[in-house]
């Protein structure tokens, strides 16, 4: 393995982060400015799209304003110079003045002595432990030493499940028993990831319905044991699977007025129609989306990369 790979995962930059631009959930909005004039008609129909995708009412409301009056002071009546600046409007509120590179360089262990801890957390269902193992993926294409906690153990699948992945990986995995104490398991895989000389600590935790308090509170007591074995503050990723729309927010809402997060996955973004719930969530939580998984293969996580996304949703079918 190349220790000198990035583990930003730039060696793909290249490659388009939506797999079937023809079939995005703002290809609607590509036809809508494929007229001769511009008629009036149109800010309905493209309010009308932005809803659809799931962005919400007041943000897509709140975009189309901010079009029209540029337009207007403008005085622009080609339907082609308006989708330009519906084009860039979209990359600043994706971009929102994130500084991606620090970002993700934040999530580079600073050695096996002081291993990175990240924990994974989001509702049943939303691909959890499958991103968990794209990450530990990542990790290892890097040349990092990963060792994962198997956290989740109100469910005895869940246990062999990331078992499994750890098989596939070459990993070791640290489990307890289905019912024992999650917070247990996170400080005995630390304290095997110092004395093995792992660098990266990866803990998958169990599904929650965001609006359950203890469960919640399970969870920042992972963090507070985690801190016992002497590392920096753990990392806690949110998962959020984009074809739940509206419903991921409330999850975004309930994890991270509880927890605090310090970045989101979002999964299931191949062919997700529903996909504009990513606006709602950079404008309204002001949260870095990290990566998104495109696919189940291991290979099917990139880093996110605003201006590339953009241009994606854009593109031209194929």
């Amino acid at each position: 393995m190349n220790k000198e790979n990035d583990f930003s995962g730039e060696q793909n930059c290249e490659a388009s982060l939506i797999q079937n631009p023809g079939h995005t959930w703002f290809s609607k909005i590509n036809s809508l400015f494929k007229t001769k004039s511009l008629r009036e008609t149109i800010w309905d129909e493209l309010e009308e799209a932005l809803i659809l995708s799931d962005v919400g009412v007041s943000i897509a409301s709140d975009m189309i304003d901010k079009v029209k009056t540029d337009v207007k002071s403008r005085a622009i009546h080609d339907p082609s110079e308006v989708f330009d600046i519906v084009k860039i409007q979209i990359k600043s509120m994706l971009a929102n003045g994130v500084d991606y590179s620090s970002l993700i360089k934040s999530l580079q262990p600073s050695g096996a002595n002081n291993p990175i801890v990240i924990l994974f957390v989001g509702v049943n269902g939303v691909g959890k432990t499958t991103t968990l193992a794209k990450m530990a993926y990542l990790y290892i294409e890097s040349g990092h030493n990963v060792i994962i906690g198997a956290a989740d153990t109100f469910r005895a699948a869940a246990i062999d499940q990331i078992k499994i992945w750890g098989e596939r990986l070459n990993v070791d995995v640290v489990a307890h028993s289905q019912g024992s104490d999650p917070s247990a398991v996170v400080f005995d895989t630390i304290e095997a990831a110092k004395a093995r000389k792992k660098d990266v600590v990866l803990i998958d935790t169990a599904g929650r319905m965001h609006n359950s308090v203890n469960l919640m509170e399970e969870l920042n007591k992972m963090s507070r044991v985690a801190l016992k074995t002497g590392i920096v503050q753990p990392k806690t990723i949110l998962v959020l699977d984009t074809s739940t729309g509206q419903n991921g927010l409330q999850q975004a809402r309930a994890f991270l007025g509880s927890i605090g997060c310090d970045g989101i996955v979002l999964t299931k973004f191949d062919g997700s129609s529903r996909g504009g719930v990513i606006l709602s969530v950079y404008t309204e939580f002001e949260m870095p989306v990290l990566y998104i998984g495109t696919g189940e293969q291991l290979q099917d996580l990139q880093v996110f990369d605003p201006n590339q996304f953009a241009d994606d949703l854009f593109s031209e079918p194929s």
